[in-house]
């Protein structure tokens, strides 16, 4: 990575801790918490948009700020849940949510609140019907959105598209940001239902409607690298990390670069994932799932199962334990992986991704016929699943077919 780059991201984290610091030492006073709630929603808003932590450190302070000058407001009390959800404090998410919604039954935005803390806690019955709840109460895009994700964690990618695509056209015509996320979702979610086109279809209306739309173009980068088109799906990566600073898709370019033969490129991506690591707060370096996942594939495999081992003492979601499991395989304890792999499977995600891990799991611990069916339903799903582990994928099931055809 350049040195312009470091200190580009460095200057991004820099301004993260001077934000924070400007609103807590600020004398400035409000007499009403309103023009601080009004200031929090605008940080927050950027903060979605751009994933800058300066935004949400600002956000956070101003609402600080307005429960100093009126400790019992509610609508500053609802709001100030939204902010857990970053840091991932699910615990205090659910039990003030809860406590807010004890107050105020028929506010249905509070469900939502509930149904975040249960679904990234893996409660998913509670989850989903707090969602429903949700739905029931105020059809909008928040809830749909939530009812969308539901679905498809239960293996329901038709009712997860339609949630979606529901959630987009109520998000017009006021919120543009909304319905470019919206449809970037859906498309990963046609991605799963291998409908390449459809998905395409939705990231090109979400850049049309929002150019700079970083998520639609981390999802038009994957396609294109999944198709071999290598020129655009770095281009568009790198447009994407450029606009937000994902580790998700430095992680991707790493893969991309590997694929196209191209070690300067990877060297350089690499560089770019250690930067990113190196800027993590302490916290985070010891529990970031897709920092695991990328140190699994990377060389420190038991750092990676250490960390995938203690997020699940408090999130144990779908990919938590398919987090864990691959991390132990990595780490040569296939038959220690089984039993996360199959609480992994127990919602019946429908996930490529999930299906190879499982299969390659199961070779690994002597279980012929379990990895070929995993390894066979990964590549129904969609043959081009990923840009590294499809072909892998392939050769597996391959070199298990031979196998049970000499053994008969």
């Amino acid at each position: 990575m350049s040195s312009g780059r470091r200190r580009s991201l460095l200057s991004l984290f820099a301004r993260a801790a001077a934000a924070a610091l400007l609103y807590v030492l600020s004398g400035i006073a409000a007499a009403e918490p309103q023009p601080w709630l009004k200031t929090a929603e605008e940080r927050y808003a950027r903060y979605r948009r751009t994933l800058d932590p300066a935004d949400l450190a600002a956000s956070e302070a101003a609402v600080a700020k307005g429960l100093l000058a009126s400790p019992g407001d509610f609508a500053l009390r609802k709001f100030r849940l939204r902010l857990l959800l970053p840091h991932h404090r699910f615990e205090e998410l659910a039990r003030d949510a809860a406590a807010l919604k004890a107050e105020r039954p028929d506010d249905a935005e509070l469900d939502g609140a509930l149904g975040d803390a249960f679904f990234e806690t893996g409660r998913y019955p509670e989850a989903f019907a707090a969602y429903d709840r949700f739905v029931a109460a105020k059809p909008c895009t928040a809830s749909y959105s939530r009812a969308a994700l539901a679905k498809d964690v239960a293996g329901d990618l038709e009712g997860a598209l339609a949630a979606m695509d529901l959630a987009a056209g109520a998000a017009l015509p006021a919120d543009l940001e909304g319905y470019a996320w919206c449809r970037a979702r859906a498309a990963r979610i046609l991605l799963k239902m291998n409908r390449y086109e459809d998905a395409e279809g939705r990231l090109v209306e979400a850049l049309l409607r929002v150019p700079n739309h970083a998520p639609a173009l981390a999802a038009a980068a994957e396609i294109a690298a999944r198709k071999g088109l290598w020129e655009p799906a770095t281009r568009l990566a790198e447009q994407s990390f450029a606009l937000v600073p994902e580790f998700s898709v430095a992680a991707a370019l790493v893969d991309t670069r590997h694929a196209m033969w191209d070690a300067a490129g990877e060297e350089r991506a690499k560089a770019t994932v250690r930067t990113l690591e190196a800027l993590l707060p302490e916290g985070e370096k010891k529990v970031h799932r897709l920092l695991a996942l990328y140190l699994a594939e990377h060389g420190d495999a038991r750092r990676a199962v250490e960390m995938t081992a203690k997020e699940l003492e408090t999130r144990k979601d779908v990919g938590g334990y398919d987090a864990y499991a691959w991390c132990l395989y990595r780490a040569g304890r296939a038959r220690d992986a089984s039993e996360p792999m199959a609480k992994a499977l127990a919602w019946k995600t429908i996930d490529p991704m999930l299906e190879f891990h499982a299969g390659a799991i199961a070779r690994a611990a002597g279980d012929r016929k379990a990895a070929l069916a995993h390894l066979t339903r990964a590549l129904e799903i969609d043959p081009r699943f990923h840009v590294l582990h499809a072909d892998e994928a392939r050769r597996m099931k391959k070199e298990i077919e031979k196998e049970i055809s000499a053994n008969e």
